[in-house]
Formats: C-alpha cells, structure tokens, sequence
C-alpha cells in the first residue's frame, strides 16, 4: 500500500506538468492552425478572383478584367507582383474597347503604364505578348498624335508577330489619317492576306474604295465585312450606301 502512494505522489506533479506544458504547446499552435487555414481561404478568394479576370480578359471585357485582378492584387496583401502585371495588361488593352479609331481612350490610362509592361515583356519567348502591348501602345500614341512613334510601335509589334493582322489594320488606319491613302490600302491588304475574314479590315478597305469613288470594290468590301459580321448596322449602311451609288453608276 505505502508502494502505491509513493508512487501516486511521484507521478501527480509529473502529470500535472505535463498538463501545463500541454497546454501551452496548444495555445502556441491552435493560432497557428488557424492563420494557416485563414491564410487558405485567403490564397482561394484570390484564385477565384484572378480566374474571373482571366475569363473577362479572354472575353475581352478589359475594364471588368482589371477590376477582378485589382481585388485579388489587394488580397495578397500587394504582394502578387504577377497579378499586378495582368491587372496593367487589362488596364492598357482598354484603348481596343472603343473599334473606332480615334475614340476616347480612358482617362486614368498613361504613357507610363505601357512603358512598365514593355520592360517586363523584355524576356524571350515574350514576343508575342510583346507585339500586342506594342499594338495598343501604338492606339495610344496615335490619339496623342504622335504618329511617328505610333508608327514606330506598330512596324515593331509586326515585326515580333507577323501572324497578327490588328497591327497592319492600325498601321493602315494611321497612314490613312495622314492622307497616305495608298500605303494604308497596303496595309489593308496585308491584314486580310492574314485573316481573310477580318471584318475591320474589309470594313476599313471598303471606305477607303468609297473615297476614291470605287463603288464596286467598296461594295465588294461592305460585303465580305458583312459576313464576318453580320451584326455590324454600321457595315450593313455603308453596304447599301456603295449598292446605291454603284446602281447610279450603271444607269449613267
């Protein structure tokens, strides 16, 4: 009996610290536990977020893009320098929202915001990425009417992508502005040459033949616009307007 006592007052203050360091060993991890599981959620929003942008931008609804992708930038705590940069390439691929050329571009959009996506581009197997950031940066310059440089970015996003016909189409819708009529029907040309069912570009074509007073050539163009899209009111009236005055021509 005086065996059994003496070991039950030997092993109580053994549990009895043990208890105590037990417990601190939980008040040390169960907020660890829970940081981590709330750094999880945090870690899934975030997805979640960027993964809408990524469909917004596919969808090239830009403006909601860079909104999806600021909120999961924020989340991270501004530490997801990769988001930022998606957010950026939604923001500057805001000046293709508005086809037609010369619209208003979004005030908040700088010349700054191209330049930092430009250097970021700068590695290989970038180019592509690199020639649309240089086709917008082009758009842009080319509101600011500065055309050589806009010039200037639109020669260089062909020349890292010449399977892409936007740049020739915006090249062309340059030199057109500047009354270089021949060299944009060139331009023209060369982005249908590339996709045949281009719509701008046939559209584009078109009005440049109406100009010049080519009904059937402009027609032909309306027309072959029309089909790429049929839901353009814009094309459809310049398409009858070209049937009109071929119609006049004939009768004369």
């Amino acid at each position: 009996m005086a065996f059994k006592t003496f070991v039950t007052e030997k092993l109580w203050p053994f549990l009895a610290g043990a208890g105590s360091v037990l417990v601190m060993v939980l008040a040390f991890f169960i907020p660890s536990l829970q940081d981590q599981y709330d750094r999880y959620q945090s870690r899934k929003i975030i997805t979640q977020y960027e993964t809408l942008g990524n469909e917004f931008f596919n969808e090239e609804r830009y403006d909601m893009a860079e909104q999806a992708y600021q909120k999961a930038f924020e989340l991270s705590d501004s530490k997801r320098l990769d988001i930022e940069i998606k957010r950026l390439s939604a923001k500057i691929n805001q000046v293709n929202l508005d086809p037609k050329w010369g619209g208003t571009l979004p005030e908040e959009l700088t010349e700054i915001d191209f330049q930092y996506v430009l250097h970021l581009q700068q590695g290989k197997g970038q180019e592509k990425e690199k020639a649309a950031t240089l086709n917008t940066y082009g758009i842009f310059l080319s509101n600011a009417k500065r055309f050589k440089d806009a010039e200037a970015a639109f020669k260089e996003s062909i020349l890292l992508d010449t399977s892409n016909a936007m740049p020739f189409i915006n090249l062309g819708n340059l030199y057109d502005q500047q009354g270089k009529k021949t060299q944009a029907l060139q331009q023209y040309q060369q982005a249908i040459s590339l996709d045949k069912d281009n719509a701008r570009a046939h559209y584009n074509l078109g009005l440049l033949y109406s100009e010049q007073a080519n009904h059937k050539a402009a027609q032909q163009e309306f027309h072959l616009a029309l089909q790429a899209d049929t839901t353009d009111l814009e094309v459809k009236a310049q398409y009858e307007q070209a049937t009109r005055a071929l119609e006049k021509d004939s009768i004369k």
